[in-house]
């Protein structure tokens, strides 16, 4: 019995040693050498640098533990990618882009582009149980997960990171309980996007009920980890970045990071002390690199590199033969991964209010061959709403099918969401305007994402305005939008020729409408609406005029087609943006006015195939037309265009042009000055324009002959309160004007 027993277990022995000696993390000559490589933003690029050297000297490594960026260098090595892949990886990624949460402008749906247009600041703060609540995070993470999701799809099925070609653990911090958190099993990409979630920066990850930020705060460079892993000799990558000096600690910003940075630091050394005689640190010389500084990642990997060569006498004593590499190389590798259809779909209702809406949006392409690429996009719509704090996704197996699990979040510091907005005007001659605006949106009002947004005014316009926007159909690209409007609105005269004003008129707005529209795709809407309202004009400032009657009402039938392609609406550099409606009057609609009116509104940058250009060429071309009217029309405010302003035939004042007929073509040139791949950068502009237009009272005024031509030339500065501009404009006829102006290039009305 004892000879069988022994048998037995000496066939399982040698049936397991070949599975064994397929493992990359096989110990090699009795050693394991772990791989720590620690936190430091964009400096963890240099991790890269060392790992080329590992590989090109026939190094193999047996254990790795990473914390924030060398979690991500450490995560994406132990799937089996090579150095020489992240290298192409990292140097060629848009960082810019991954740091901003929304898609691409382009990828943005119609009803989140109009936002652009209404001057509204870059921030948005919550309301939720009687409590004004901020987000956690400037972002929110959505690309960076998405993109840890699609480099590491391969390991989809893999839950235990010791199944992994090298076994792997990242590490975070439980910001409540102040803990450090060690993932050595769960879904890779999460643990990853959770060990980089840099506080303030990033927001936290939500992973089994815990709050999780950025492993480096309890353990930037994990060595206690590697051991507890089983490894006997460890090569440590140490990128932290270095305290500031005393002359740099000058606001209290700089002061807290800096307290951070200090514990930070000694817990470092703390670890550091652990280091044994055989234990090999490389500390790349990145001296005053920024953690920020993710475009200087070819830079970063040059200075790792350079650091593990001159580590290169200790180092070469961990080599191995050619025979153990080569069983090392051909086991560390990425997993194959045959993508094969998606057999279903699965949407997680446990954090979102709007399950049944990303369903409708997502379900046309079960049966179809999964596409990250092409997900992403879509889940990018999506989230382009602007409702979700993150939108993740999972593959998963039933039985012998494969499918999609979606998983939304809604924004925790919803669904009441509030937005301010700035306009300044300032002619440095005594006339300047201003506007305020708050926008208030309540969100997933119900299963197919409705919402409610009003918006309030002070400054020249004064007032309220609400509409409820109800999408339905496939892929909710239709909608409906009852709206209602209640302001005041000031309205100066000037003589024919803009060079004095006459009067100033407040005019009192009311209507209510409805609108219906279907944009099946991004860039494109048409809509049709009816609105009835009143117009009453009180004179404010100089003597009575007769241009407004006391008051006026009116019934519009409108029809309407919108394109926006425009990669930005403040300084954009490639798309167009075309507005073209047309108005109809009519008594029989239950109005006083009769009349039509055609509006064109079209902006146009030409894209000349320049990557990283710094010049841009914007041309525009504004046209109203009251095509046919009664004689009241030549005073009906809803006909009225406005001319005058800056880049609106510069160096006349604001609106001191008007009327019933109008046109106005531009050009506009802008370079972008400073550094161009710098992230979180302040954008520079200084540019130039040259314009033509004028406005006539009726159509048998018009004459081409009598345009107006005017020019300025500008500085333009992307602020956090939106752009800002300071201009000269000159306008034939002695007009001239310095402007400085919170607005945009292409000057939409609110």
């Amino acid at each position: 019995m004892r000879r069988r027993v022994g048998l037995i277990l000496l066939l399982c022995l040698c049936a397991a040693a070949p599975v064994w000696a397929q493992s990359a993390a096989t110990p090699v000559s009795g050693r394991c050498i772990g791989l720590v490589l620690g936190g430091g933003g964009a400096r963890g690029a240099a991790h890269i640098g060392v790992l080329e050297v590992l590989e090109r000297e026939h190094i193999p490594v047996c254990r790795i533990s990473g914390t924030s960026m060398g979690s991500i260098v450490g995560g994406m090595y132990a799937a089996g990618y090579s150095p020489q892949e992240m290298h192409e990886i990292i140097t060629s990624l848009d960082w810019d882009d991954l740091f901003s949460d929304n898609p691409a402008r382009g990828e943005l749906p119609m009803r989140r582009k109009d936002a652009d247009y209404r001057y509204l600041l870059n921030f948005e703060v919550g309301y939720k149980n009687g409590h004004i609540i901020t987000p956690a995070g400037v972002v929110q993470g959505q690309k960076l997960l998405l993109l840890l999701r699609r480099l590491l799809i391969s390991t989809w099925d893999v839950h235990d990171f010791d199944q992994l070609p090298i076994p792997f653990r990242a590490i975070a911090t439980d910001i409540v309980a102040g803990k450090p958190v060690v993932f050595g099993s769960g879904d890779l990409a999460l643990s990853i996007r959770s060990s980089m979630s840099v506080p303030g920066a990033f927001a936290p990850t939500n992973v089994d009920d815990l709050l999780l930020v950025d492993g480096g705060l309890m353990d930037n460079v994990p060595i206690d980890v590697a051991r507890s892993m089983g490894a006997t000799q460890l090569i440590v990558v140490n990128v932290g970045s270095p305290l500031a000096k005393r002359e740099q600690l000058s606001n209290p910003l700089a002061v807290l990071n800096q307290m951070v940075s200090a514990l930070m630091e000694d817990k470092t050394r703390q670890q550091l002390a652990t280091l044994g005689s055989n234990d090999i640190l490389i500390t790349p010389p990145l001296g005053e690199m920024s953690a920020a500084e993710f475009n200087r990642g070819a830079q970063a990997i040059a200075i790792g590199r350079a650091a593990a060569e001159a580590a290169l006498p200790r180092l070469k004593a961990l080599s191995v033969g050619p025979d153990e590499w080569a069983n090392y190389t051909a086991q560390h590798r990425q997993r194959q991964f045959d993508p094969g259809l998606v057999a279903f779909l699965k949407v997680d209702a446990a954090h979102t209010d709007t399950a049944q809406y990303v369903d409708e949006r997502l379900s046309k392409d079960v049966g179809q061959p999964f596409d990250p690429n092409k997900l992403e996009e879509q889940i990018g719509s999506i989230y382009g709403r602007g409702n979700y704090q993150q939108i993740d996704y999972r593959l998963q197996q039933q039985g012998n099918d494969r499918g999609l699990l979606i998983i939304p979040r809604d924004k925790p510091w919803g669904p009441l969401y509030g937005k301010l907005g700035f306009e300044l005007n300032d002619d440095f001659a005594g006339r300047s305007e201003y506007l305020i605006s708050a926008e208030v949106t309540a969100t997933n009002l119900n299963r197919l994402g409705a919402e409610w947004r009003s918006t309030l005014w002070a400054g020249r316009i004064g007032g309220v305005a609400t509409e409820f926007y109800q999408p339905f159909g496939q892929g909710a690209s239709t909608y409906v939008m009852p709206y209602g409007l209640l302001r005041n609105e000031d309205f100066p005269v000037f003589t024919e020729d803009g060079n004095r004003q006459l009067a100033e008129y407040r005019i009192k707005r009311s209507y209510l409408g409805f609108e219906t529209g279907w944009s099946p795709f991004s860039y494109w809407r048409v809509l049709a609406a009816y609105t009835r309202g009143r117009d009453k004009g009180d004179l404010r400032i100089g003597n009575p005029s007769d241009f407004f009657n006391a008051q006026q009402d009116y019934s519009q039938a409108k029809v309407g087609l919108d394109w926006d392609s425009l990669d930005n609406a403040q300084f954009p550099s490639k798309g167009a943006h075309i507005n073209l409606s047309y108005d109809m009057y009519r008594p029989w609609l239950g109005g006083d006015q009769t009349g039509d009116v055609a509006q064109l509104n079209a902006d146009w940058v030409p894209d000349f195939g320049l990557a990283q250009s710094r010049y841009h060429l914007l041309l525009g071309l504004r046209a109203t037309s009251a095509l046919s009217h009664d004689a009241q029309m030549d005073r009906f405010f809803e006909a009225q265009q406005f001319l005058g302003g800056f880049l609106n035939l510069s160096g006349f004042a604001e609106r001191s042009l008007h009327g019933d007929q109008a046109v106005l073509g531009r050009a506009v040139v802008y370079r972008r000055t400073g550094q161009m791949d710098a992230i979180f950068s302040t954008p520079i502009y200084i540019g130039a324009s040259l314009e033509a237009g004028n406005a006539w009272q009726s159509r048998s005024q018009v004459d081409l002959g009598s345009l107006i031509y005017a020019g300025s030339m500008f500085l333009g500065v992307q602020t956090p309160l939106g752009p800002l501009f300071l201009g000269y404009g000159y306008a034939q006829g002695g007009h001239n004007s310095v402007y400085l102006t919170f607005g945009s290039l292409l000057r939409p009305s609110p």
